[in-house]
């Protein structure tokens, strides 16, 4: 069967039609692979960046809790320090060889010792309360382990404040045992803060997609 011109001239139009088609498609799957790459490094920038946001907060927290904590300790064991010191003063100072202690004379002694010791332990303190200040603003307070940490630090602060009030040798050493209770605690709650941090850095920086699923969208402008 012989075709007609007319008939080729619409074969000819029809397979030009269809290759526009076929350009179109695969220039659409070229740009939709291109997009797709870009976004895939735009994603995998992103994550980079959050994640070198996360270890700075990381590695912030461990340093600013690893300092808190040892100046704690260090805080309860002066005061510690001062108080037996004040007393082998007094036993010799003021108490006669019957073992009766001159309770003015006493009270005088432990005086002068806290004054002397005040200007060290009030630089201290002031140090210690700042860097206190520093890791609440890190921690969340809408999550359980930095709830629990948020409260044991609290809860050293005020051991602290009472070891510098402590009237008796028993007082006194309770709150050191307490603080020193405190200190294990915060560790191991700063510990598990610290491990649930990378895990989920490592998961971030594996799965950019899925970070970048949890970031809200700004709402288009009206």
């Amino acid at each position: 069967m012989t075709l007609t011109t007319a008939q080729w001239t619409a074969i000819i139009a029809a397979c030009g039609v269809a290759a526009q088609f076929l350009i179109a498609y695969l220039g659409r799957r070229q740009i939709m692979k291109q997009l797709d790459l870009q976004h895939l490094v735009s994603h995998r920038t992103t994550a980079s960046f959050i994640a070198d946001k996360r270890q700075k907060w990381i590695d912030e927290l461990r340093t600013d809790m690893a300092f808190h904590l040892a100046l704690s300790q260090e805080i309860v064991w002066k005061w510690d320090g001062m108080r037996d010191r004040a007393a082998i003063r007094i036993q010799k100072e003021a108490t006669d060889a019957a073992g009766k202690t001159n309770q003015t004379k006493a009270n005088q002694i432990l005086q002068n010792a806290a004054d002397a010791f005040s200007p060290e332990n009030g630089a201290r303190d002031r140090e210690h309360q700042e860097r206190h200040i520093r890791i609440m603003f890190r921690l969340n307070p809408n999550k359980d382990l930095h709830i629990k940490l948020r409260k044991c630090l609290y809860a050293i602060r005020t051991a602290l404040n009472n070891t510098q009030s402590a009237n008796t040798v028993a007082e006194t050493k309770t709150l050191l045992e307490e603080t020193i209770r405190l200190v294990s605690e915060a560790q191991g709650y700063t510990e598990a803060i610290l491990k649930a941090e990378w895990q989920r850095l490592k998961q971030e920086v594996a799965y950019p997609e899925t970070l970048m699923a949890t970031i809200p969208k700004p709402e288009p402008k009206k």
